[in-house]
């Protein structure tokens, strides 16, 4: 006789297949006998997916893939839960289920508020950057702040949908099934503006050969994908962020070289090729076309094989350029705030007595230059002041643009006098310096040296304190912290 969990894996077994027959009733006696199971036994969990969401999660001839399928295996070796698919044919459907507990977990998705009334969550154990995604002949745009009146494509059900509402409810927005069906319309020109994960993003234009479309901005908060439990398991969370906290780096950093550059191909429809074979071997047994046919399917091959090379020749390319754009500032080509962030606030290193300073950088009454001179030639005094910055500090100086008009500079081996000396070269550079329209640029400066055990947040704070004292006590100056 089988025991609980034998019932329940047989169960998903036989729900997958009368999934793919479209015969509905057996998935009904599946969840009947899953539920039943699962009464007595912990360590089996029912959970859904989002079927179509490469190369995050999706379901392939009734099996699960993705990186949420390789994390799930991991969490199998490191606990001693058990996971079984319950095959959905759409998001909306796997909420649905998650709603009325006939699935009990889900492996890949944000925590919101609204998620909240019927999930508890784990530890984030993935992240992803969203971007905007736009036809080459847009501009830039940034970020949401910059959309102005192009509408907006955005998959329903998804995180961003509630963000947009709370954030920005003037933006105009129109719900999509999914993210092909978004980045379709921008392509066709239904759309200006479609919001989605990078990754998956950048699978769908590589394998579609959109090269029409371009990364235009970053798209709201990043993604930071958790496992979703039903409340009516919250006993499942301790084994499950138990199993992510024995999750390597190693671990995870395989698992993102195998997904980071996949180029997704479309599902291919077996029962149609084994009919095209089977109608092909008869017409050459009966017309002795063999030959002819085999020379026919050998040139579509190379052909084929050449379009797959140039394919993958273009998905290498654009890898490059997104990798340029995660950490660079499209306007001025300056590194980033997510760069700075990532590289710096967020790196708990003591650096010691290696005489680290911070420089905050404000460009003086920008807002007046924009209202006077327009938007236009304001892009353009950032760019020149962007210039100055470069030429200005020493070739182991890192210059990022924080955001808007103000500039953040990371100097290694320098003292609070070394600091000051580069501040006042920095003037002394843009007082010379021949911006457009003549227009006279000054910044305001304020400077912090990193203290022995301090960490780099403190400091970026107490140059940021300067900085404010600095533009009040009248501008074009530095202050020290």
């Amino acid at each position: 006789m089988l025991n609980h969990k034998g019932l329940v894996l047989l169960g998903a077994f036989l729900t997958s297949v009368f999934v793919a027959l479209g015969v509905a009733s057996p998935a009904l006696a599946y969840a009947e006998a899953a539920n039943s199971a699962t009464a007595t036994d912990d360590y089996v969990v029912r959970y859904c997916v989002d079927p179509d969401w490469l190369p995050y999660e999706a379901i392939i001839d009734g099996r699960h893939t993705g990186i949420s399928s390789d994390y799930l295996k991991l969490l199998t070796d490191y606990t001693e839960l058990s996971f079984v698919l319950v095959p959905t044919s759409s998001w909306r459907q796997s909420l649905e289920l998650l709603q009325q507990g006939q699935c009990e977990l889900t492996p890949m998705l944000n925590q919101t508020p609204k998620r909240d009334q019927y999930l508890l969550f784990s530890d984030i154990f993935f992240k992803s950057p969203n971007v905007l995604v736009s036809l080459k002949t847009q501009p830039f745009l940034q970020g949401f702040e910059h959309i102005g009146q192009r509408t907006l494509a955005i998959p329903k059900d998804y995180r961003l949908v509630e963000y947009i509402q709370q954030f920005y409810p003037k933006i105009n927005t129109v719900l999509t099934s999914n993210e092909r069906e978004g980045l379709d319309k921008v392509a066709q020109g239904e759309v200006d503006v479609f919001v989605g994960s990078m990754f998956s993003v950048n699978a769908y234009i590589q394998q579609q050969g959109l090269s029409s479309l371009k990364i235009a901005g970053w798209g709201g908060p990043e993604d930071e994908l958790r496992l979703g439990v039903i409340h009516s398991k919250r006993a499942l969370l301790d084994k499950i962020n138990t199993g992510l906290a024995k999750i390597t780096h190693a671990d995870h950093i395989s698992i993102y070289k195998k997904w980071h550059n996949i180029t997704v191909v479309e599902d291919i429809d077996y029962s149609l090729v084994f009919q095209v074979l089977g109608v092909l071997g008869l017409f050459i047994l009966f017309l002795l076309y063999r030959t002819i046919c085999v020379t026919k399917y050998n040139l579509h091959l190379t052909a084929n094989n050449n379009e797959l090379q140039k394919l993958q020749h273009e998905l290498e390319r654009k890898n490059s350029d997104l990798d340029f754009l995660a950490q660079h500032d499209p306007l001025t080509k300056l590194y980033n705030r997510h760069y700075f962030n990532q590289t710096f606030l967020n790196d708990d290193r003591e650096y010691g007595n290696d005489g680290v300073s911070l420089i905050i950088i404000d460009i003086d009454f920008f807002k007046a230059i924009n209202d006077m001179h327009g938007h236009a030639m304001g892009d353009k005094v950032l760019v020149q002041v962007a210039q100055v910055l470069q030429v200005s500090v020493r070739d182991g100086d890192v210059v990022a643009r924080w955001g808007g008009e103000e500039f953040v500079i990371v100097c290694k081996h320098i003292d609070l006098q070394g600091a000051a000396e580069l501040c006042q070269r920095i003037t002394k550079e843009l007082s010379e310096f021949s911006f457009h329209q003549k227009i006279k640029v000054t910044c305001s400066f304020g400077v912090a040296q990193l203290n022995e055990h301090e960490a780099i947040q403190a400091c970026f704070e107490r140059a940021d304190m300067a900085l404010y004292k600095a533009k009040q006590s009248g501008r074009n100056q530095y202050c020290c912290a």
